[in-house]
């Protein structure tokens, strides 16, 4: 009887001929772009004396946010993340599962700071009086997400027993319990996904009792419903990680040959866009989408500008065509604040997304 061939080990030196920087790439220019967009939020509502407590609160959410960039692009840089698993040294996988146990706390973190900045930008919207109703379903939704950062943050600590050999290869499948990391996140993601759908349609009902042209509200919704729009890339991550765990036992021949194939998940051969990539998509359009509001004026008066650039440059009718729609703009919002209903909520309502600041100062942000 022939005798098995021994397994190959792991490579003793780092080689990265093969790998692929993309994902690493994607998740800092994410990160960059988002964070330029919080930022030009903030000195917008900083400059035209508007901060508000949604202001604040997204504060520690691009801090955390941040925090998750710089662990993304290190895990990708430095844990062999797109190379071949059976390039990838014990030391870039122990990078790898740090990673992995890092993201279970921060993921939880950042998206709980995000939507408790969207729910309080939803509160300074629509709720017009202190009295309305709509204000204690705000306030259930923060308290939901109170109990959400708590309970996942408690849950990944029992992951691993003791937790650092959760990064020790050579010793994490004794201790590691795979199945557990499995649910709880499939959990979290469900979690996290329903959540983002609430605030998905939370601002259609009161946008729609707007006196506004449907066509009008329709924008506006889309406008407040962006930030929300994270919900569409947790759904994806949710469904990819689900079918992803279906290949725990289907290892790759190629990979079957070498002995760290029996301590990592197969899976991993597509972990940068099947992982990586989802999780900074989902706070990076959450952060961006929340901003848009408060950047929508600023980015109208940019166009107009490169609207009026390009029409004294030869193109006077497309300058004209921009000036006239600039014009019939100003005069359907005179003619929209007068359609109003005389119901007190309703008025209020409109004011606070067209005016909205402090002391009843007008919020052109918010525009």
């Amino acid at each position: 009887m022939a005798s098995s061939q021994p397994l190959l080990p792991p490579p003793s030196e780092i080689n990265d001929t093969h790998k692929v920087h993309s994902i690493a790439a994607w998740c800092i220019v994410l990160g960059v772009v988002t964070s330029l967009c919080v930022l030009w939020r903030l000195g917008l509502r900083f400059q035209t004396r508007s901060f508000g407590a949604d202001d604040y609160a997204i504060v520690p959410a691009l801090l955390l946010y941040l925090g998750w960039t710089a662990m993304a692009a290190y895990v990708n840089l430095h844990a062999g993340v797109g190379k071949p698993l059976w390039e990838i040294t014990v030391g870039e996988f122990s990078v790898w599962f740090k990673g992995i146990i890092g993201s279970a706390w921060l993921y939880p973190a950042t998206t709980c700071a995000i939507r408790i900045s969207i729910l309080l930008f939803y509160q300074r919207i629509f709720v017009p009086t202190p009295k309305a109703r709509i204000k204690y379903v705000i306030w259930f939704l923060l308290a939901l997400q109170a109990v959400y950062l708590v309970v996942y943050s408690i849950l990944p600590a029992f992951i691993c027993k003791p937790l650092n050999k959760a990064w020790q290869p050579l010793e994490r499948q004794q201790y590691f319990d795979d199945w557990y990391y499995y649910y709880t996140q499939v959990a979290l993601f469900s979690t996290s996904m329903a959540f983002d759908a609430i605030l998905l349609v939370f601002p259609l009902y009161p946008v729609m009792k707007l006196q506004l042209p449907l066509k009008k509200r329709i924008g506006v919704s889309i406008l407040f419903m962006m930030g929300a729009a994270a919900s569409i890339a947790a759904a994806y991550k949710l469904a990819i990680f689900v079918i992803e765990m279906e290949r725990y036992t289907k290892i790759p021949p190629e990979w079957l040959r070498y002995e760290m194939s029996r301590r990592v998940p197969p899976q991993f051969d597509t972990y940068g866009r099947t992982f990586w990539i989802p999780s900074q998509v989902e706070p990076s359009v959450a952060l961006i989408g929340t901003s848009l509001p408060a950047l929508r004026q600023s980015i109208l008066s940019a166009s107009q500008r490169l609207s009026t650039l390009w029409s004294s440059s030869g193109s006077s009718s497309f300058g004209n065509l921009g000036k006239a729609f600039s014009g019939r703009k100003r005069s359907s919002k005179t003619d929209e604040h007068e359609s109003l209903s005389s119901d007190d909520d309703h008025v209020r309502l409109r004011m606070n997304y067209v005016g909205g600041g402090k002391n009843g100062t007008r919020d052109n942000n918010l525009v």
